[in-house]
């Protein structure tokens, strides 16, 4: 089984993971700046289900005008994802962003609260986090023993 997961924005992080036999494979890695239906597409068609980190407004972030004129660049990547990923028939998942510090660790890298430019790794750490949470399969780097 193929995951594929997003991380999404102006420039959108992309992690490809292979769950064979409860055993994680890191397959590809990505930072696409602008991504394009074409490109959602030709990596969709590669996988079981994708996985794509939520975007939502949080009041007190509003109330600040922190929004206010914004092109809400990760809600339009969400909606291009997951309209791809529904006329390919794939299973689409969205998931908090909370999720990463535990996506991290168990996908071997080191989470650094607030650190930008992690879109890739923030990818991974969704796919991980899906496999291992949903899936039941054993972190990444780990072997059938957990070492």
């Amino acid at each position: 089984m193929k995951l594929l997961a997003f991380d999404p924005g102006k420039t959108t992080g992309v992690a490809l993971v292979e769950l064979e036999d409860k055993k994680l494979t890191l397959l590809h890695t990505d930072q696409i700046r602008e991504i394009k239906a074409n490109q959602v597409l030709q990596l969709v068609k590669e996988c079981d289900v994708v996985i794509c980190e939520n975007f939502l407004v949080r009041p007190n972030r509003a109330r600040t005008g922190a929004f206010d004129w914004n092109s809400m660049e990760p809600v339009r990547v969400i909606g291009l994802i997951q309209g791809v990923a529904e006329m390919e028939d794939r299973k689409f998942v969205l998931q908090e962003p909370a999720i990463k510090p535990m996506g991290f660790g168990w996908a071997g890298l080191k989470y650094v609260p607030g650190k930008k430019g992690t879109h890739s790794q923030d990818a991974v750490a969704h796919a991980v986090y899906y496999a291992v949470k949903v899936l039941h399969a054993l972190p990444l780097g780990t072997g059938s023993r957990g070492n």
